[in-house]
Formats: C-alpha cells, sequence, structure tokens
C-alpha cells in the first residue's frame, strides 16, 4: 500500500505499527498516519472496520468549502505534498468564485463547469483552469476517503482540450543570456540551471544542499521531488558550476534550501507562485528598452514571448543537436521509465555516463524559434504582465498556508 512515509524506516514504523493492532485487536495507539493506512486497508479488502478505527460520531456540522480545505491541506500526503504551494494559490480562486461557506455537498456538476466556463471567459488558459479543477477533485478524494463525502463530482466533467497551448520553441544562448541580464541576482542562478539541466521550476526551487554534490557534479532528486515520483540524477555541466558555487555561498540558519530570496525582510527560500514575476517582468524592460531605442515605434523581439518553461524545452533540443544517446537524455529530463519495455528498464546508466554525456552538450544550436498553435496575437495578450494580485487574494493565500 502507499503511505505517506517519506522513508523506509518510516514506511517499517506505519508498518509495525499496523500489524501490531491486527495482532492485539486493540486499534486506540494507532498514529493518525498509521490509521489512515489501516483504514484504508480494511476498506480495500471489504471488511468490516473495527469500531476503534471507525468514526466516533458522525460529522455534525455541515462541510464548508474552508473547512474541507483545511482538512485536505492537513492530510498526511498532501501536508508533505511538494506541490502544495500551488494547491494553495488554486484554492484562492474556487474559494473567490465559491465562498468560504459554500456546502461542499451541495456542489455538483453544473456548478462546477460553470466555474471552469467563467474562468476560461476571463482568459485563464486551460492548462490553468484543468489544474485547479484537479486541486478541487484532489480536494473530493481525500474528504471521499475520511467519509466526509460520499462521491467526487469533478470525475464526471472532462478536463478543458490544451490543444491550443501547444508550443515548440528553441530560445538562443543570446536571448536566454538578455533575458538573464535583466532579471533580479537570485533569479539569474535558476534561469541558469534550468537552462543547463532541463529541470523544472519547482523541482529547482525545491532543492536542497545535500542534494547538490558538487564534487561529484551531480544532483540527486527524491522521488517526491519530481513529477514522476521517481529517484532522478541530473549531472552538472561544467560551465554550471561556478554559478552553484556562487549560489551556495548565500546559506540562512532557517532554510537548508539552496535558492534563497534576499530582500529587505532577510533571507526566504522562493515559492512556485513568487518566481513567476521576474521572467516576464525582464521581457517587459526588454521591450520597453527596444521601444525607446526605437523612438517610440512598436517593436516586438520576439513573436510570441518565451516563457520560462521553454528552457526545459530549448535544453532537449540543445541536448538532441548535440548527438546526446536518446536514453540517457530522457533519463536526466525524467521521462526513462515512461513507454519502456521490462528488458529495457534494466539497463543502469551509471554517473559517469551521463557526466560524459552533460559534457559533450553545446549549448548554442540556432535562433530563437517560437511556435504556437493559437493566434499570435491572442498569445501576445495572454502573456501581457498581470496585475499584482489584490489585497484580498493576498490575505486568502495567507489563510490557506495551512
Amino acid at each position: 500500500m502507499r503511505t505517506p512515509a517519506m522513508s523506509k524506516s518510516e514506511a517499517r514504523q506505519l508498518e509495525m505499527g499496523v500489524l501490531t493492532a491486527c495482532r492485539s485487536g486493540d486499534y486506540r495507539a494507532l498514529t493518525p498516519e498509521s490509521r489512515e493506512v489501516c483504514v484504508r486497508m480494511f476498506r480495500n479488502q471489504g471488511w468490516e472496520i473495527p469500531s476503534d478505527l471507525a468514526p466516533q460520531e458522525p460529522v455534525r456540522e455541515e462541510l464548508t468549502l474552508w473547512k474541507g480545505i483545511e482538512i485536505f491541506l492537513n492530510y498526511p500526503e498532501i501536508r508533505q505534498s511538494a506541490e502544495k504551494d500551488r494547491y494553495v494559490m488554486c484554492f484562492t480562486h474556487l474559494v473567490e468564485h465559491f465562498g468560504k461557506d459554500r456546502p461542499l455537498k451541495g456542489m455538483w456538476v453544473p456548478h462546477i463547469k460553470e466555474y471552469m466556463i467563467l474562468r476560461s471567459s476571463a482568459g485563464v488558459s486551460p492548462s490553468q483552469v484543468n489544474r485547479e479543477k484537479g486541486t478541487l477533485s484532489k480536494t473530493f478524494q481525500v474528504l471521499t476517503e475520511l467519509q466526509y463525502l460520499e462521491t467526487n463530482p469533478c470525475r464526471l466533467i472532462k478536463n478543458l482540450s490544451q490543444k491550443s497551448e501547444e508550443r515548440q520553441v528553441y530560445l538562443s544562448f543570446a536571448d536566454v543570456t538578455l533575458i538573464a541580464d535583466h532579471c533580479p541576482a537570485w533569479f539569474q542562478s535558476i534561469i541558469w540551471i534550468a537552462y543547463y539541466t532541463g529541470m523544472r521550476r519547482g523541482e529547482i526551487i525545491g532543492l536542497t544542499r545535500q542534494q547538490v554534490k558538487l564534487g561529484q557534479r551531480m544532483i540527486y532528486l527524491r522521488p517526491e521531488a519530481t513529477k514522476e515520483r521517481q529517484w532522478k540524477r541530473v549531472p552538472v555541466h561544467k560551465d554550471l558550476v561556478p554559478i552553484l558555487e556562487e549560489t551556495l555561498r548565500v546559506s540562512s540558519l532557517n532554510s537548508d534550501k539552496v535558492f534563497l530570496i534576499q530582500n529587505k525582510h532577510g533571507l526566504r527560500p522562493p515559492t512556485l507562485e513568487g518566481i513567476k514575476n521576474p521572467w516576464p517582468r525582464a521581457l517587459e524592460a526588454i521591450e520597453a528598452e527596444m521601444k525607446e531605442a526605437a523612438e517610440g515605434k512598436e517593436v516586438n523581439p520576439w513573436p510570441n514571448r518565451p516563457r520560462f518553461h521553454d528552457l526545459r524545452h530549448t535544453w532537449k533540443t540543445n541536448a538532441r543537436r548535440s548527438k546526446m544517446d536518446t536514453e540517457i537524455r530522457e533519463a536526466i529530463l525524467g521521462h526513462a521509465e515512461r513507454g519502456k519495455s521490462v528488458t529495457e528498464r534494466y539497463g543502469r546508466i551509471s554517473d559517469q555516463e551521463l557526466l560524459n554525456a552533460i559534457d559533450g552538450m553545446t549549448f548554442d544550436h540556432g535562433e530563437t524559434e517560437i511556435w504556437v498553435r493559437k493566434d499570435p496575437q491572442q498569445t501576445r495578450d495572454q502573456n501581457v504582465i498581470k496585475p499584482p494580485r489584490t489585497k484580498k487574494k493576498a490575505v486568502l493565500a495567507h489563510d490557506l498556508s495551512l
């Protein structure tokens, strides 16, 4: 069974707790985590749940959206999830629309569909709307497991099509340098690690000092830190070593994270939402400078604005154009196990093979190319910098950080 354990020792403790309780018939001493695992085991097997495990009394108060969110964010699996900050940001939009006191039992398919339509008509991308619906669905799933609710209406609703968001992008080294030069110093190192490794934004800001082994020129990511929920090794290119050395010189007593924001409030690790602004602001600054140089004429340096995630696509293109072995390339990106046969999975790629591959990679293979399926003007309009969050949304997000 899948458990919220973060290590083998924690998993063994959960296992021993459940085994001891089952053998003795006394479930009162179980921890909240082992209790949840034990209840799930009984339900999966179709066994009658013992009275010590069953809820002592039914929930009397009406379950509201706000209370459901609180239960969800404190659920063991969610509390330790790397996606928790993203869930919180999705909840700010959901609460703004439905209200804190909206009863969850009365929320059904038409209400959720209406929310998705309104968000889409407001110019929100299909992927973001699907992400918010997915967050609500996961909340219903947890509450159903805990017997607060009986059904998950989100499962009856199809996701919005994301074909209009398909992109094929390659960013030149010169353009990446230009954008990085217009970003704060703390964000520049995040750009370069994405450019030289192909890592996702969430994987980068979640890096701890223990995961970066500069002596071995290797970054080790635990399963909970990756989208694929698998171990991943990322080799460090020689050009990236001095950038990481400079970044690691700044440390905080309150955090072991590699990347820290330094401002008047001191040092703090960035969040997924907190690092979204520097990139579009840099693009705005570049366009403003070009417009001024052109004496007020509209200047469009890119047919469509590049995004931070495009650095990952650029890395893959650079790797392919550098003739990197396909299996090694996919292993570094984190797609190594997708679509592979059992026989192929037995092949072990050594650290030295990864280092040889990254050392043989070059990073300047042409000019910037940005291709999107939707109308370029529409894409440009959607990429315009959004105004700062209102005080109401900011307070709401703070309240949700339970």
